[in-house]
Formats: C-alpha cells, sequence, structure tokens
C-alpha cells in the first residue's frame, strides 16, 4: 500500500498552463455568464471597463450578433476555465470586425491572445472575409503590441464610448490552401 502511494506520489504533476492544453471551440449558450464575467474581469483589468450600457448588448445576444450573422465567437479553455475569446462580426461579405478579444488577467503574457487571433483570422478567411478591422484603447498597451505585431495596420485614431481609441485593419488574401495575412 505504502509503494503504491508512493508511486502515485511520484507521478502526480501540477496541472500545468501549457498552451497545448487550450482548446478553441465556438460559443454556445451555456457559456454566457462565463464570458460575461471574463469580459468584465479583462476589461476592468485593462482600465476600459465603462458602465453597463447599450455597447455590451451584443454580449446578451452572442449568437444571433455573431453566430447567426455569418461571423464566429471563439472560446479558449483550459480545462474547465474559460481564459480567452473574441469575436468576428461581419461588417460587409468582405469586412470582419474583430471584437470582444478578451484574456484572463491571470493568463496574460502566455501567448493566448495571439493564438486566439491566428484561430480568429484563420476562420475569417474560411468565412470569406478580405479583411478584418478592429478598435483598441489609446491605455491598452499590450493590444496593440499583439496587433501591430500581427501585421495590422494603424488607419486612424478617435473616440468610442467615451475612450479614445486606434482604429486596425488587416487584408487577408487566401493562395490554396495557405492563409497568407497582409497590410
Amino acid at each position: 500500500m505504502a509503494e503504491e502511494t508512493e508511486a502515485v506520489e511520484a507521478s502526480w504533476q501540477p496541472m500545468s498552463t501549457s498552451q497545448d492544453e487550450v482548446i478553441f471551440r465556438r460559443f454556445e449558450s451555456g457559456d454566457a455568464d462565463d464570458v460575461w464575467h471574463l469580459d468584465r474581469a479583462a476589461s476592468e483589468e485593462g482600465g476600459a471597463r465603462g458602465p453597463e450600457g447599450a455597447w455590451e448588448d451584443d454580449l446578451r445576444n452572442i449568437g444571433e450578433v455573431y453566430i447567426s450573422s455569418g461571423g464566429d465567437f471563439l472560446l479558449a479553455h483550459i480545462g474547465s476555465r474559460l481564459v480567452a475569446m473574441g469575436g468576428l462580426k461581419p461588417v460587409d461579405a468582405d469586412v470582419a470586425q474583430l471584437t470582444r478579444m478578451r484574456v484572463d488577467p491571470a493568463f496574460r503574457r502566455r501567448g493566448f491572445g495571439r493564438r486566439l487571433l491566428r484561430e480568429l483570422e484563420s476562420r475569417a478567411v474560411a468565412a470569406g472575409f478580405k479583411r478584418i478591422v478592429l478598435d483598441t484603447t489609446m491605455i491598452q498597451l499590450g493590444a496593440q503590441r499583439l496587433y501591430e505585431t500581427a501585421d495590422y495596420v494603424r488607419r486612424r485614431e478617435g473616440t468610442l464610448h467615451g475612450y479614445a481609441v486606434i482604429f486596425y485593419e488587416k487584408r487577408l488574401a487566401v493562395e490554396g490552401e495557405a492563409l497568407h495575412l497582409s497590410k
């Protein structure tokens, strides 16, 4: 019995947060509370959390606003924990808006946002979009670095919901099976 206990203890390893353990999947209605909580936690931590308002209506209708409209809304899980999320909302037949990119503050700077961004870009190409547009606040320096190192181009600056924001764009092109992203 003692040998069995020692063998189990010797083989036990704490759960790591290796990127290989991340599972990406589409939003389902049962995910609504987790999505709402991640949006709030990530926004507050990033300094971009305003009062509740109509600008949050998309979070109350993810299936309709994102998925049924021809876009997508992806979740990244480690086990049962939601660690990142992001959506693609069609603007027109050629353009998707990237929105609600959030990473749990406890899991930032581990590459989850970058992996989610690549997955969303791949899905945009598969859906036939030619460009992705997005905005992020001036105070979210980490988000700016993510987008700029992923070849998003700053198009202009402005104000949304009382925040100073930067508007970005990325052109997508498909050649054969390979995904080619260009400025």
